[in-house]
């Protein structure tokens, strides 16, 4: 079996597209995850 560009290009579309709705549909939890995340690395970073 042989991978060729389109398969590839079919495959990450699909991984955008996941990310994207599981982005938009838990909101409130992601961007507690993106503050919580930068908040400890930048006090990581300070120590």
């Amino acid at each position: 079996m042989k991978i060729n560009n389109k398969d590839l290009k079919i495959f990450v579309l699909g991984m955008v597209a996941l990310f994207t709705i599981q982005t938009v549909y838990d909101w409130k939890q992601v961007k507690e995850d993106i503050t919580r995340g930068w908040n400890d690395g930048s006090n990581q970073s300070i120590k």
